[in-house]
């Protein structure tokens, strides 16, 4: 398995360093480490194939292809993760409060563990809480409505800790920390919110595929639209739990019909300003 550093994890070692803080964050990647062999077992379990680990500021992301896993598949692997760490919290407090077990760092190993746990949890991209927030919320949206609430969960709640920074800034308080989180959470958001947008698109149109293999019943629906209409505002109106065939038309001529995977390859091929017309070339 191939590793990598994320760049923003370097001004976080400097400031660490610089203000000491390096062994706190030395337990951190510590917890760090044991979060991301739970998920690697389990991915092990699931015999998904893990293409590299990269190493970020605030937690690891294990690249893996989950394009054929099922959807109870990647809750699990995901939520694992986390889950491991807040265990693990939860067995160091009871090994405190009884007295059984203490040694030097303790209190900030616990401490790590449970925040990793919980933060990680959270339904913000790229946290594995992202990908179960999105996972659980797709049996109702489907994957690409659950994609794009999320992203707009992360930008809102990256927003509000910037305002909080600037506020404790203004006020002579200087904590930045909340800054620094907001602000990777709302810079890795954008910069993946088209890839991550086309990758729920595949998802959903694998998740297409296999039900029509397990020969499972899917609702469908037929709508209409204008072969000039964009492609991005089209797939705006599928709905996650229905199949989707659509009628073009010229004017009030019917020309053709087409079906939601055209629709989701076309945005995939020809991007988000992609017309109807750019099928039927």
């Amino acid at each position: 398995m191939k590793s990598k550093v994320n760049l923003s994890l370097l001004p976080v070692l400097f400031f660490a360093g610089f203000f000491g803080g390096l062994e706190n964050l030395c337990v951190f990647f510590i917890a760090v480490c044991i979060h991301d062999l739970a998920h690697y077992l389990v991915a092990k379990y699931y015999d998904a194939p893990i293409e590299y680990l990269e190493f970020m500021p605030f937690g690891c992301k294990m690249k893996m292809d989950d394009s054929y896993l099922e959807d109870h598949q990647k809750f699990f692997i995901y939520l694992s993760g986390p889950l491991t760490n807040i265990i693990l919290s939860v067995i160091l407090y009871t090994l405190k409060a009884y007295k059984i077990y203490y040694f030097s760092l303790y209190n900030e190993i616990l401490f790590a563990n449970l925040c990793i746990g919980f933060l990680n949890i959270l339904p913000f991209h790229p946290l594995d809480g992202s990908v179960i927030f999105r996972v659980t919320l797709s049996k109702v949206l489907g994957n690409i409505k659950s994609t794009k609430i999320m992203l707009i969960i992360t930008q809102l709640f990256a927003v509000f800790l910037l305002i909080i920074t600037i506020y404790s800034l203004a006020y002579d308080i200087y904590n930045i920390s909340y800054g620094i989180v907001g602000a990777f959470l709302f810079v890795e958001s954008a910069k993946e919110r088209k890839n991550i947008l086309i990758r729920a698109m595949e998802w959903e149109m694998t998740k297409r595929k296999r039900a029509h293999k397990k020969n499972q019943i899917v609702k469908s629906e037929r709508i209409c639209t204008n072969v000039n209409s964009s492609l991005k505002k089209l797939m705006s109106n599928f709905d996650g739990n229905r199949y989707y065939f659509i009628d073009i038309l010229d004017g009030s001529k019917y020309i053709t019909t087409i079906t939601e995977e055209d629709v989701i390859e076309g945005i995939i091929q020809c991007g988000y300003d992609g017309r109807v017309r750019d099928l039927l070339n």
